[in-house]
């Protein structure tokens, strides 16, 4: 009976029945494709000797799936940023220890030319470490000879603390026009809490057209004890009493110096003099890192802006002697703040803080022209690291300070941060406790902006990877009026 009916109905209208027939099968061909190019998908997935393969592939944000299979990837010529702070803190680190087994850099099907007699031959070369190779179980066979890790793949793989903290604190000669820039400058900052519930800061740096124009080195400390007028000292030499080499961190001003030794610790010494003719204040410390929390050296500055900046010490700890005269104070264990920043900075400000709050360090920036109708013209950011190390990073969409009744001159009462990640976010609210303010000639026409130094409470709050976190604590910020 229904073969019947389906004849019938064929007869009565044959073109429309063919059309229909003929969209059927090949809807049936399409979907047949399909499940064959999935079923190949799945099984390139599942080799590790494929580009893609394993169990996991990072790649940058953007990058189009679809071009993962053999030989596409080599088309992008794509890298990923940061991959020495990916690697160590996230894939190989101990946050995902109990889910990452083995993670390794992979170069493919990258086009170089090999120089024969008979001209220059296109080849394909595929790169990666080979002790990390072998722990995925993807080291090739070989025919003849070695192939095993060099001495720059251990750096890059198991640095030690040295190796580490001077590829991050490297100094750096101008690039390009820059060179000829006398707005210059390059510096290491370090901040250290007292046990008298005081706390220094201390700047060593170069500035000026490096290294053959007119250039030298400046030292900048303040000794700041609450309850007391604070005591600022600073000191100005010529370049011939400077000594740095490019690519190192170690940096020498007169009598002042700072040097990474071979365990992995910064010795610092400083001899300056005081600002008011008064005693001089010399620095005899020993500071190492507490954990390995750092950011990577990375460029902040925006349009017509040039600006680096990186973080070797998010949680560090000194130990030694600070003397004012013959009056010293012995530290020990002393909770420290390491920064390194280079750039050229004729009329630039910036919104920056840093501080501990709980379990988490925080740092938050960004940089401006110092023009007051613009906002910061490079990113800003805020960035936490933990026990693990890298824990986030994250775009600021608010940074409110507020001041008291408005007065934009006198010392700001908090600062207030909102900053998301996808479908994370954090806040971050600073109270003021304590700051000190310079008059700073910046921009265009001889005008002067306030630069605060400011030390207060922090509360971190909101979701970070999907669960709620809050904490609070202390830290160290800076701000100008604009």
């Amino acid at each position: 009976m229904t073969l019947r009916l389906v004849w019938a109905s064929f007869l009565q209208r044959p073109a429309r029945s063919l059309l229909l027939l003929g969209g059927y099968a090949l809807g049936v061909g399409v979907t047949i494709v399909l499940l064959s190019v999935g079923g190949a998908l799945v099984e390139q997935a599942r080799d590790k000797e494929l580009v893609g393969g394993g169990d996991l592939i990072v790649l940058p944000t953007g990058i189009d799936l679809e071009t993962l299979k053999t030989g596409g990837v080599g088309s992008m010529f794509f890298s990923v940023e940061q991959s020495s702070l990916l690697y160590h803190q996230v894939l190989a680190g101990t946050r995902f220890e109990d889910r990452v087994a083995a993670a390794a850099p992979w170069i493919d099907d990258e086009l170089l030319y090999l120089e024969a007699d008979t001209g220059l031959v296109p080849i394909s070369a595929s790169a990666t470490i080979p002790g990390l190779a072998e722990r995925l179980e993807v080291a090739p066979a070989l025919v003849a000879g070695a192939w095993e890790d060099l001495d720059a793949d251990r750096r890059w793989r198991d640095p030690t603390d040295a190796e580490l903290y001077r590829s991050l604190d490297a100094l750096h000669l101008p690039p390009g026009s820059a060179a000829t820039d006398s707005t210059w400058a390059e510096w290491h900052y370090f901040n250290v809490l007292l046990p008298d519930s005081g706390w220094l800061y201390l700047t060593y740096m170069i500035a000026g057209e490096v290294p053959d124009g007119r250039w030298g080195g400046r030292m900048l400390a303040t000794r700041v004890r609450p309850g007391s007028p604070e005591r600022a000292y600073s000191r100005e030499l010529a370049s011939d009493l400077v000594s740095f080499v490019e690519g190192r961190p170690d940096l020498v001003i007169g009598p002042s110096s700072v040097t990474i030794e071979d365990d992995g610790t910064y010795t610092l010494a400083a001899h300056v003099p005081s600002e008011t003719g008064g005693d001089p204040l010399t620095v005899e410390l020993s500071v190492a890192a507490n954990s390995r929390r750092y950011l990577p050296p990375v460029e902040i500055g925006g349009e017509g802006i040039v600006s680096g900046y990186t973080v070797p010490l998010l949680d560090a700890r000194a130990s030694g002697r600070i003397c004012e005269g013959s009056r010293c104070l012995q530290i020990e264990d002393a909770r420290t703040y390491h920064d390194h920043n280079w750039g050229t900075w004729g009329g630039v400000t910036w919104d920056w803080g840093q501080a501990q709050a709980g379990g988490y360090s925080v740092l938050y920036g960004g940089v401006s022209d110092g023009d007051p109708d613009r906002t910061a013209t490079g990113p800003r950011i805020l960035y936490l690291t933990d026990e693990h190390g890298f824990a986030g990073i994250f775009s600021i969409r608010r940074l409110v300070t507020w001041w008291p009744e408005g007065d934009r001159r006198a010392a700001p009462d908090s600062i207030s941060i909102l900053a998301t990640s996808g479908a994370d976010s954090v806040g971050l609210k600073v109270k003021v406790g304590h700051s000190r303010v310079t008059p700073v000639p910046v921009g265009m026409g001889g005008s002067t902006a306030l630069f605060f130094q400011m030390r207060g409470s922090a509360t971190l709050s909101g979701r970070l990877r999907g669960a709620p976190v809050r904490a609070t604590g202390d830290g160290f910020f800076e701000t100008w009026t604009r």
